[in-house]
This record gives C-alpha cells, sequence and structure tokens, in this order.
C-alpha cells in the first residue's frame, strides 16, 4: 500500500499495543501547530474493534488515518508494520514525524528516518521511556503533561510550597516595617538644626566693643602683677576686707594725695 504524502505532510506513527487513546488524543492536539498541512495518523486500527471510539476519531476532520497490515502476527508484529510505514513515508518526502511509544525498539524507525536525509522527529512517551529512546528524537514530550512540566531553578515547586502553606497555617506571619527614605531637604534641614544647637551649646568671644560697654557702667578690670596681688591678698586678710574694698581705699588714697 502507497500513502500518499509529501514535504507538507507530518506522519504520527502510533503504537497502538503500547499507548493508550488518550496520548494519541493529545497527540493529535500537539500536530496542530504544523497546520496547515496534511496529517497521516498510521497504526493498526483493526487490531482493536471493540474501540467504538475510533469511530468517532476517523471521522476528525484534517486528520487522515491509515490502516496498516501485519505481515506477520505475534510480538513485534506492530513494530515491524510501522517500521515499513515509516519507509514508505521516507522515501515519498515526509520529514515530520510524531513517534507515539515508550518501547524503545522504536529507536531502529528513528534511525531509519534519519539514515539519508534527516527528519525532524517528536516522541511521545511516558516518563518510564528510556535515555535511548529520548536521544533518538529531536524532542521528547512526556504523558501526561503534568510530567512535563519544569521547574524553574530557585523557585519552589507546587507541593512544597504547599507544605509551606500548611506547616504556617494558624501563625501570623510578622512583615518587617518598610524604612522611610528621607528626603534630601529633610536630611539637610536636620544638619542645619544640629549645627545650630552645637553652635548655642559653645561658649562665644565678647567683642571689644561689647568689652567696652560692660566697663562703661563704671567697673573696669585691673591687671595686678603676681606679687602685687599676693601683698594685696595678705592685707586684705589682715584687715578684714573684699579685694574690691581694698583696691578702692587704695585707689581713693592715691588720688586724694
Amino acid at each position: 500500500m502507497t500513502l500518499d504524502s509529501s514535504n507538507e505532510t507530518v506522519a504520527i506513527l502510533y503504537d497502538i499495543e503500547n499507548a493508550p487513546f488518550e496520548m494519541l488524543n493529545y497527540t493529535l492536539g500537539k500536530a496542530r501547530r504544523y497546520q496547515p498541512c496534511r496529517t497521516i495518523v498510521v497504526s493498526d486500527w483493526d487490531s482493536t474493534p471493540e474501540q467504538k471510539r475510533w469511530e468517532k476519531l476517523l471521522r476528525r476532520p484534517g486528520f487522515t488515518f491509515r490502516q496498516i497490515s501485519r505481515t506477520f502476527f505475534g510480538k513485534n508484529s506492530l513494530d515491524s508494520a510501522l517500521y515499513d510505514s515509516a519507509q514508505i513515508l521516507y522515501q515519498e518526502g515526509v520529514r515530520r514525524y510524531f513517534i507515539i511509544t515508550t518501547d524503545s525498539d522504536f529507536v531502529r524507525i528513528a534511525e531509519l528516518l534519519n539514515s539519508q536525509e534527516k527528519s525532524y522527529i517528536i516522541g511521545v512517551g511516558t516518563k518510564q521511556a528510556s535515555e535511548t529512546l529520548r536521544n533518538a528524537y529531536d524532542e521528547f514530550i512526556v504523558y501526561p503533561p503534568e510530567e512535563n512540566i519544569k521547574v524553574k531553578k530557585g523557585t519552589k515547586s507546587i507541593m512544597e510550597q504547599a507544605k509551606e502553606n500548611v506547616a504556617t497555617k494558624g501563625k501570623t506571619v510578622k512583615k518587617p516595617k518598610p524604612v522611610k527614605k528621607e528626603s534630601a531637604a529633610i536630611a539637610e534641614k536636620k544638619a542645619e538644626n544640629k549645627k545650630a544647637k552645637a553652635a548655642a551649646a559653645k561658649p562665644q568671644k565678647k567683642s571689644i566693643s561689647e568689652k567696652k560697654e560692660e566697663t562703661s557702667t563704671g567697673e573696669f578690670i585691673v591687671r595686678l602683677p603676681k606679687t602685687l596681688r599676693s601683698s594685696l591678698v595678705t592685707r586684705m586678710e589682715e584687715e578684714g576686707v573684699s579685694m574690691n574694698e581694698l583696691i578702692t581705699y587704695l585707689l581713693m588714697r592715691g588720688l586724694s594725695k
């Protein structure tokens, strides 16, 4: 049997014995990314006639479903039939494929599809698929799709987050108060106030004019040598008077002469 195909065709090789119907349905949705083009789905549909849903599936628009004939029956008979179909499709120019299986024997089909001119092959299988099978494809999609979710490094998975939520349930987590940043104007104002307080606390030197004003009230300042001051202190103690009274007396006495 010759399958009508071209380089504008996407072929889906479905291992009906090792992959459930849901995996095929999921792959058909993925294959739509190549639309518009012809999509041929190849498998042995007659081997499971009790599947009534095949009738609805085969009538789905946008896809061509082909029945393959097994040259012999028994173990690996489906693998050989799909291998023969893949060879025909490859010879007719098809270079885009989906292979739905978790069976490592399908590595042989992937090698065939890259034997002369390279094809682009996407594998769809469960997480139990071997590394050998995964490496035979350009892409490998894990089914169910939840298993294919990648968690970014440094982020927590959904399960880890759920565990944390259970552990912290009922506990009140205090959030740190946000630190208010001062504006440049407020900071400058505070610096000026600080300088003003420091200046007020420091004793200021009086100017000459201020000193003159103080002495204009009738008081004056006399600087005495140490020897004279000592003698005055002795006399002040002997006579029992204050220093101001003693100096005033001496000055008055000097002026009266």
